[in-house]
C-alpha cells in the first residue's frame, strides 16, 4: 500500500507541475517535462519492483523536493508558490513512504 501511494503521488506531483507550468506560458515547459520524465521512470520502476529502485525513487523524490522548494521561496505568483510547498510536502512524505518496513520488504530483492 505505501509503495502505491508513493507512486501516486509522485505521478500526479508531476502532472500538477506541468499543468502549472502549461498555465504560466510555454516558455516555462523545459524543468517541469525534465522533472515529469524522472518521476515517470520512477513510477515505472516502483510498478515493476527493479532492483535498488527503492534507494533511486527516495533520491529522485529528494530531488523533485529540493526543486519545489526552491520554486516555493522563489518570486513568482503566490499561487505557483504554493502549489510547490504543496508538492515538496508530499514528495517528503513519498520518501518518508519508501523507508517504512513494509515498502522495504516489498520492494527489496528476496
Amino acid at each position: 500500500m505505501e509503495v502505491r501511494i508513493a507512486t501516486g503521488v509522485v505521478a500526479l506531483g508531476a502532472l500538477v507541475f506541468v499543468a502549472v507550468a502549461l498555465a504560466r506560458g510555454a516558455d516555462t515547459l523545459k524543468l517541469p517535462v525534465g522533472a515529469a520524465i524522472l518521476a515517470a521512470a520512477v513510477c515505472v520502476g516502483l510498478v515493476v519492483r527493479l532492483r535498488f529502485v527503492r534507494v533511486i525513487a527516495i533520491g529522485a523524490v529528494f530531488v523533485l523536493a529540493v526543486v519545489h522548494l526552491l520554486i516555493a521561496m522563489s518570486d513568482g505568483p503566490w499561487w505557483v508558490r504554493l502549489v510547490s510547498g504543496v508538492l515538496t510536502a508530499g514528495y517528503v512524505y513519498c520518501a518518508v513512504l519508501l523507508n517504512t518496513l513494509p515498502a522495504r520488504q516489498y520492494l527489496e530483492p528476496k
